[in-house]
Order: structure tokens, then C-alpha cells, then sequence
């Protein structure tokens, strides 16, 4: 019986996950094609500056709660370094976010709303990690993409009933979605147990912190160059594209990093990996035929530039992106600390040597451009990752 619930609790909480996904693809044609392209922009800088918050927010001090965290009937224990430094994050993200958000992006949102969304992705990240502790996976899916739904009921509602005020309507929906991650917070703290120190774990809390930042770089900074260097004509074009036609396969990637670091964890080779790569390739550029092949006959109904060009290299970078997930999933499972420096040092190098030619040679920011770009930074990133697990003599 308890083993019939526990599936049937993972399943429930994996479709959670996949409605989140779904609503928030929803919101955005929705919102393209029937509010106005002041409207959009604003939601555009919403979902970016979320999108930041969610990854980033904390700077990765939370992965401290499921490194060095336990659970015992409920009650979790954590050593009282991990606490310091996750309180010095939470502290640190409410100071400096919002300032720091609103000198990227000056014609967003108000640092007041900006301040309240930072505080309420910082106590989603951490109800999330304890939430997975606990295997309360359904909690912790619910803190992670209540926002979504939110956004979508705000988006909605100004549909059938046309507001003047759509950014402020939105963003009160989401911080209503804030109460739930607060009253999960005063239940979490009242369940917390602080331990004696453990000695490794400020310097896997930079560690955790230096590769976050990479990737929050590679998931967000292509939105960034978009608005800053082009306007918010390439900047709305540009998040509606990639939400449309890249996010939906994002989702596949990280559930395949998910799924693969518990199989390569006891079940490792060099053959392996290859095998799975191929068939993840072959999957892939299935599901993009058929997927991409449906948007583009669409893409006229539901107000989508495309072509040809955009589809190859869109489909270039989400297959760099997937085939990316199996090393990940590798490294997260296998690899010692200095190797995850090593190559987040390497990433980072390669980061601003790519985009340092980038912008000697690029005389304008395009759509094309820009996912050229991204292929090139992840194709790199993959590329040091393949390296780093097959001169593994170990693997």
C-alpha cells in the first residue's frame, strides 16, 4: 500500500510539475495575441526577472539543505554553518536583487514589487529542498510553481475583464501566491534542528553558488542582451520565441538530468553514456519534428515569426541543451569537488572568451544572432563536461 502511494504521490506531483509548465506556455500566447504589446512587455519582464529569481535567488546556498540535511519523522536537522550561510543569502538577496534588477532592467518593475518577489522566491527555493527532504514532493512542487498559476489566472483575467492596470493586477496575484510559501516557511522553521558544524560547508556553498551563476547566466543572460542591446521590440520577440518554441524542451532536459543522476549514481559507464546520448539525439529530433513542425504551421494563428533559419538553430540548441543534461547528470552524481571547479572554471573561461568574439564580430543583436550565441556557450559548456567525465580513469 505505501509503496502504491508513494508512486502514485510521484506521479501526482510530476504532473504538477508539467501543469506549472503548461500554464506558464499557456499564459504567454495568451497574452501575445490578446493583450496589448504594452501589456506583453510587461509580462516579458516578469517571467525574466522570475525566471532569475528561481534559479538564482538565494545564490545556491539552498542545495545546502539536501547536501547536509536530514530528516527524522518529519524533523529535519541542519548543521548550523548551512544556516548561516542560507540566512546570509536571504539577507543578501533582499538587500542587493532589487537594486541590482532594476539597474538591468530601469524600465521594468519597481524596486518595492521587485523586493517582494525576491522575498518570495527566496522562501519558495527553501520550502522546496525541505519539502524534498520530507518527500513531500507535492508540497514542493506546489511552493516551486504556484507563481505560474497565478500568472495565469492574472493573464485570464485581464482577458475577460480588461484592466488598465495589468502589470500591478499580475503581480498581485503572484504575491498572493507569496502566503502559501510563508505559512509553509513557519511550518518548516518549527520543524528545524540546528546541529555542530560541518567543516566542508561553506566551501560547497561557493561551490554550489559558482555554477548556479553559470547557469543562471546561460538560461537568462540571452534575454538580457536582447533588451539592453536591441530594445523591447527584439526583447518581447525574443521571450515569446524562446518560451514558445525552447521552454518546453528546457523542461525535458532538466527532468532528464533529474531522472539520469539517480541511474548513473549505481549504474555508470563510458558505453552507457554513449547510448543514452544517441537515443536522447534520436528522441529529440523526433519530438522537435513533430512539435516544431505543429508550431510552424501554427505559428500565423498564434502571431509567431519564424523561419527556417530560426528552426535549425533553435533545434541546434536544444539538442546541445539535452545532450548537455546527461553529463550534467554525471558530474552531479559522480564527480568530486575539484573537478565540478575545475570545470565550472573552465565554463566560466570559455564564457567570456565566446562572448568577447561575439561581440567584436556581431554588429547588431538579432534574433539568429543571439541563438547562435547560446549554441556556442553551451556547446562548450557540454564540451568540457564530455571531457571531464570520459578522462574520468575512474568512470
Amino acid at each position: 500500500m505505501k509503496a502504491i502511494l508513494s508512486k502514485s504521490t510521484s506521479h501526482l506531483s510530476f504532473l504538477i510539475m508539467c501543469a506549472g509548465s503548461g500554464v506558464l506556455f499557456l499564459s504567454n500566447i495568451l497574452a501575445k495575441n490578446f493583450l496589448s504589446t504594452q501589456d506583453y512587455l510587461s509580462l516579458s519582464y516578469i517571467i525574466t526577472i522570475t525566471t532569475i529569481l528561481s534559479s538564482f535567488a538565494l545564490g545556491g546556498m539552498e542545495q545546502l539543505i539536501i547536501r547536509f540535511g536530514t530528516n527524522d519523522n518529519n524533523k529535519i536537522t541542519i548543521d548550523k554553518t548551512s544556516s548561516i550561510c542560507i540566512i546570509a543569502a536571504l539577507i543578501t538577496a533582499i538587500l542587493i536583487s532589487p537594486i541590482t534588477i532594476n539597474i538591468i532592467f530601469p524600465n521594468s518593475l519597481s524596486i518595492v514589487w521587485i523586493f517582494l518577489l525576491t522575498l518570495s522566491f527566496c522562501l519558495a527555493l527553501i520550502n522546496y529542498n525541505i519539502s524534498r527532504i520530507k518527500s513531500r514532493f507535492i508540497e514542493a512542487q506546489i511552493s516551486s510553481n504556484a507563481w505560474k498559476f497565478a500568472l495565469f489566472s492574472g493573464v485570464a483575467a485581464c482577458i475577460l475583464w480588461p484592466s488598465n492596470d495589468f502589470e500591478n493586477t499580475l503581480l498581485s496575484l503572484i504575491a498572493g501566491a507569496a502566503i502559501f510559501n510563508i505559512y509553509l516557511s513557519i511550518i518548516n522553521i518549527k520543524s528545524l534542528t540546528i546541529t555542530r558544524n560541518q567543516s566542508s560547508t561553506l566551501s560547497t556553498g561557493l561551490a554550489f553558488s559558482f555554477s548556479l551563476a553559470i547557469m543562471t547566466v546561460l538560461g537568462t543572460f540571452d534575454r538580457v542582451l536582447a533588451e539592453k542591446f536591441s530594445g523591447p521590440s527584439l526583447f518581447t520577440e525574443y521571450v515569446y520565441f524562446s518560451m514558445i518554441l525552447i521552454y518546453p524542451f528546457n523542461m525535458i532536459a532538466s527532468y532528464i538530468g533529474f531522472r539520469e543522476a539517480v541511474i548513473f549514481k549505481t549504474n555508470f559507464s563510458k558505453n552507457l553514456i554513449r547510448q543514452k546520448a544517441w537515443k536522447l539525439l534520436i528522441k529529440i529530433s523526433f519530438l522537435f519534428l513533430l512539435f516544431g513542425g505543429c508550431v510552424y504551421s501554427l505559428s500565423s494563428f498564434i502571431n509567431l515569426k519564424l523561419t527556417w533559419l530560426n528552426m535549425l538553430l533553435c533545434y541546434l540548441l536544444i539538442c546541445t541543451k539535452c545532450i548537455y543534461s546527461i553529463f550534467s547528470a554525471v558530474m552531479g552524481s559522480r564527480a568530486s569537488a575539484s573537478e565540478i571547479w575545475k570545470s565550472n572554471l573552465f565554463s566560466a573561461a570559455a564564457i567570456i572568451a565566446i562572448s568577447g568574439i561575439y561581440f567584436s564580430l556581431s554588429q547588431e543583436v538579432t534574433l539568429n544572432s543571439l541563438l547562435s550565441l547560446f549554441i556556442a556557450l553551451w556547446a562548450s559548456r557540454t564540451i568540457i563536461f564530455t571531457y571531464m567525465v570520459f578522462s574520468n580513469e575512474n568512470a
